[in-house]
C-alpha cells in the first residue's frame, strides 16, 4: 500500500474547514442541534427557546408584587424540532500515489485535491438548499407580481406601476420584503441574508451605486451589498425556471442545517495501479421559522 501516511481525521478536519469557508447558501443557517449521526437516517435535534411571558404593573401596586408578591416562575415552553439525517454526497477518484503526493511541492497538490473536493461538495450543499429546501417557503406576492404566477419583474430604474408591462424598482421590492418582516416581529436589528442569481445581485449593485457609495461590507473575509439590515450575495445554486429566478430574504434562524458526520477512507482499486480516495457526508436542511424567511419569483 501506498497511503501509510494518508490520515482521515487530518483530511476530514481540513475538508471541514475548507467546506465552512465555501458555503453561500448553509453559511448563516441555524446549527445548534444535538445527536449522533453515523449513518443515513439518523436524526438530529434543534432546540428552540420559548419568549417569556411580560407582565404589567404600576406603582404603588407594583412594589408589593415585586417584594412579596411576585407570581412562581413560569416554566417556558421550549421547542424541539428532529430532522432526520437524509442527503449523501459523496466521491471516488484516483490520485497516484498518495503518500508521493504528501511530499510532493510541501503538500500542496494533495491539499489542491483536497480544495477542489471542498469545491465541488460546498456547491452541492449550497444546491440542495437553494433548489430544494428555500422553496418550501411560502412566495411573497405583491402589487408588482402577476395574478397567476405570482412573478415581479424587476428594474434598476424607477417602478412602473400601470400597464402590461409592470416593473418594479429592485430595492423598493426589498423594503416590500422587510415591511412583511416588520409584521413579523423581525426587529431592525436582525441581519436579513438575501440570496440572489448574479444577474439580479448585478441589478441590485447598480441601483445602490446610483443611490450611495457607501454599500459594500465584509463579514469574515467575505463581500457583500448591504442596504439597511439587508446583506446581498449572489449564488449560481438558486432555483430558477426559464420564467424567474428565486430570490430569498432570511434570518440566520430560519433554516437549520446540519453536517454531522464525515467520512473518508483511502484504498488502492483492485484493477490499476493508482491509489484512490472514496468519501462522503451527510448533512439536511430545513425551515424551522417560517416566518423569518421570505421567497420571491423575479425576473428581468
Amino acid at each position: 500500500m501506498a497511503y501509510e501516511t494518508f490520515i482521515p481525521t487530518v483530511w476530514n478536519a481540513n475538508l471541514m474547514r475548507e467546506l465552512e469557508g465555501k458555503y453561500v447558501l448553509a453559511k448563516h443557517t441555524y446549527r445548534a442541534f444535538e445527536g449522533q449521526v453515523t449513518e443515513q437516517g439518523d436524526s438530529v435535534r434543534f432546540f428552540g427557546v420559548g419568549r417569556p411571558t411580560i407582565h404589567q404593573t404600576t406603582v404603588p401596586a407594583g412594589k408589593n408584587i415585586l417584594h412579596r408578591d411576585l407570581p412562581a416562575p413560569e416554566e417556558i415552553e421550549n421547542t424541539t424540532i428532529t430532522m432526520p439525517i437524509q442527503q449523501i454526497r459523496y466521491y471516488n477518484y484516483t490520485v497516484g500515489d498518495i503518500d508521493k503526493l504528501q511530499m510532493k511541492w510541501d503538500g500542496r497538490v494533495i491539499s489542491a485535491y483536497q480544495q477542489e473536493t471542498a469545491d465541488g461538495l460546498a456547491s452541492e450543499v449550497d444546491k440542495y438548499l437553494g433548489q430544494t429546501v428555500f422553496r418550501e417557503a411560502p412566495v411573497f406576492s405583491n402589487s408588482f407580481a402577476a395574478a397567476s404566477t405570482k412573478i415581479i419583474t424587476v428594474t434598476a430604474g424607477d417602478s412602473v406601476a400601470s400597464g402590461d408591462t409592470k416593473k418594479q424598482n429592485v430595492l423598493e421590492l426589498l423594503d416590500d420584503i422587510v415591511e412583511k418582516a416588520r409584521e413579523n416581529n423581525i426587529s431592525d436589528k436582525t441581519k436579513l441574508y438575501v440570496a440572489v442569481s448574479p444577474k439580479i445581485e448585478k441589478i441590485m449593485r447598480q441601483r445602490l451605486i446610483s443611490i450611495s457609495t457607501d454599500n459594500v461590507v465584509l463579514i469574515e473575509g467575505k463581500e457583500y451589498l448591504k442596504y439597511y439590515n439587508l446583506y446581498i450575495e449572489w449564488s449560481n445554486n438558486l432555483y430558477s425556471t426559464t420564467n424567474y429566478e428565486l430570490l430569498t430574504v432570511r434570518t440566520d434562524r430560519a433554516v437549520g442545517f446540519a453536517h454531522p458526520h464525515t467520512h473518508v477512507e483511502p484504498y488502492r482499486p483492485e484493477k490499476g495501479f493508482a491509489d484512490a480516495i472514496k468519501g462522503f457526508i451527510l448533512f439536511d436542511a430545513m425551515i424551522l421559522r417560517p416566518k423569518e424567511i421570505f421567497t420571491a419569483k423575479v425576473t428581468v
